[in-house]
C-alpha cells in the first residue's frame, strides 16, 4: 500500500515539474500581448484565488502568529514581485529555454552562496566542486567569451540572471517563515499582497486592457495560475511531506530539460549546443550541492 502511494506522489511529481517546466514557454507566448505589469497582476490575482480553496481544504490557519512572520511575509510578496518583473523583462528579449536552463540552474546556486555567506561557512570539497561547476555552467550559458553589456541586456541574460538572484533571497524568505506557517497560507500571503502591489504597478498601462485580449491570453493565464502555480506548489509541498524534502527536490533538475523541450515543442527553439553543455554542468552542480550526506539522510529519515 505504502508503496502504491510513493509511485503516485512520483507520478505527480513529474507532471508537476513539467508544468513548472512548461510556465516558460507559455509566458512566452504572451509577453507582447500585454505590459509585464499588466499580465503580473492578472497571473497573481489569479493564483491567489485558485489558493484560496485549497487552503480551506487542508484546513489550514490564515493566522500569522507574530508581527516578524506579517512582516516576512510582507517581503516575501515584494520578493515574488520583483522576480516576475526579472522573468518577464528577460523573456521579453531572451529565449524561454534558455533562459528557463539558466534560472532554474542557477537558483540553487546562488541561495547556496547566500545562505553559507550569511552562515559564515567554507563549503567541503564535494560543494566546492559543485560551485565550481555551476560557475563553469554559468559562464558557459552566458556564452561568457562573447560577453559585452550590450549582449547581456539584448539576450535578457541580464534579466534572467537577476531572476535566479531574487529567488535566492525568495527562498531564505519562505524557508524561515516556513517554520511558523504553512508553506501554502505563506503563498496565498505572497501572492494577495503581489496582487495589491502590482495592481499600482499596472495601472498606468491599463489593467483592463486585458479583458479584450483573446481566448490565448486568458488560457495561459490560467495555466500559469493554476496548473503550473497552485497545481505544482500543492503537489510539491504534499510530496515533500510524504517522500522527504530531498526526493522532492531531486525531481526539480526536470525543470530545466521540460523548460527546454517545450520551448523547443511550441516556440521552434532548437537548444544551442552551449545551452545544452552548460546546463549540463549546472544541473551537475546542483546536484553535488544538495547531495545530502550519510547522517543527513538519517536525520531526515
Amino acid at each position: 500500500m505504502q508503496s502504491k502511494t510513493n509511485t503516485k506522489f512520483y507520478f505527480l511529481l513529474v507532471i508537476s515539474m513539467i508544468s513548472w517546466g512548461f510556465a516558460w514557454p507559455s509566458a512566452k507566448l504572451i509577453v507582447g500581448d500585454q505590459h509585464p505589469n499588466v499580465i503580473i497582476f492578472w497571473r497573481f490575482l489569479a493564483t491567489a484565488v485558485s489558493l484560496l480553496p485549497v487552503v480551506f481544504w487542508r484546513k489550514e490557519s490564515f493566522r500569522l502568529p507574530s508581527y516578524r512572520t506579517f512582516f516576512q511575509v510582507v517581503i516575501g510578496g515584494i520578493l515574488y514581485t520583483v522576480y516576475n518583473q526579472f522573468f518577464f523583462l528577460g523573456l521579453n528579449n531572451g529565449l524561454a529555454g534558455a533562459g528557463g536552463v539558466l534560472v532554474t540552474t542557477m537558483n540553487p546556486i546562488f541561495t547556496y552562496v547566500l545562505v553559507h555567506s550569511f552562515q559564515k561557512k567554507l563549503p567541503g570539497g564535494r560543494e566546492a566542486i559543485g560551485l565550481i561547476f555551476g560557475l563553469l555552467g554559468g559562464c558557459i550559458l552566458l556564452r561568457i567569451w562573447n560577453l559585452d553589456w550590450n549582449s547581456l541586456f539584448q539576450s535578457g541574460n541580464i534579466f534572467f540572471l537577476l531572476c535566479a538572484f531574487s529567488w535566492a533571497f525568495l527562498s531564505m524568505n519562505s524557508h524561515s517563515t516556513g517554520q511558523n506557517i504553512s508553506p501554502l497560507v505563506y503563498s496565498f500571503y505572497v501572492f494577495t499582497i503581489g496582487t495589491i502591489l502590482d495592481f499600482f504597478l499596472a495601472i498606468p498601462y491599463g489593467i483592463s486592457n486585458a479583458l479584450n485580449a483573446g481566448f490565448g491570453f486568458w488560457i495561459h493565464i490560467l495555466y500559469l495560475a493554476v496548473i503550473s502555480t497552485t497545481f505544482g506548489t500543492t503537489v510539491y509541498f504534499f510530496a515533500s511531506s510524504k517522500l522527504g524534502s530531498r526526493v522532492a527536490s531531486s525531481f526539480i533538475f526536470l525543470v530545466p530539460v521540460t523548460a527546454l523541450l517545450g520551448s523547443w515543442i511550441f516556440l521552434g527553439e532548437v537548444p544551442s549546443f552551449t545551452t545544452t553543455i552548460g546546463g549540463f554542468f549546472a544541473v551537475l552542480a546542483v546536484f553535488l550541492l544538495n547531495r545530502s550526506k550519510p547522517e543527513e539522510k538519517k536525520s531526515e529519515t
